[in-house]
């Protein structure tokens, strides 16, 4: 593993290419946080979140889009560029996006369930969420 994985908020402008990662990063029969990628509405999507990218060697690694719900970070996706999967660009993303949930004094981080694969559910598994009715959750820790 080479390289050192950083985390920033997206620019307005690159909002139109992060669907790009997913599109290809992972397949039709493969969900993300937040259920099956469907190209055609990533862009939209990602409209109406909040967006940090990872970048990994001066590129687009990957991507994590979140939104707020009742005092709770929601993970609406999360992809990783299939480059740089195993790189721990996810685990960056991550660390990113419950960093931000607890600067914003928010409660949880919550990522919706539909559709998520066996290997995403580990993911969050050993990341300390907890499996809810429709939810993989973790509390937030405000120090």
């Amino acid at each position: 593993m080479t390289g050192t994985v950083l985390v920033r908020d997206a620019l307005a402008d690159e909002l139109e290419r992060l669907p790009r990662i997913a599109e290809t990063a992972v397949p039709p029969e493969v969900a993300t946080a937040g259920g099956a990628v469907e190209p055609g509405k990533l862009a939209d999507q990602l409209g109406g979140d909040r967006v940090f990218v990872a970048e990994c060697d001066g590129r687009r690694a990957g991507y994590a889009a979140v939104s707020q719900r009742a005092g709770t970070l929601v993970l609406d996706q999360l992809v990783v560029a299939a480059t740089d999967q195993g790189r721990h660009v996810g685990h960056r993303l991550l660390d990113w996006v419950e960093g931000y949930g607890v600067s914003q004094g928010l409660s949880a981080v919550q990522v919706p369930t539909a559709g998520v694969d066996a290997r995403a559910r580990d993911f969050y598994l050993r990341r300390g969420y907890v499996a809810r009715a429709g939810v993989m959750e973790r509390e937030l820790v405000h120090l």
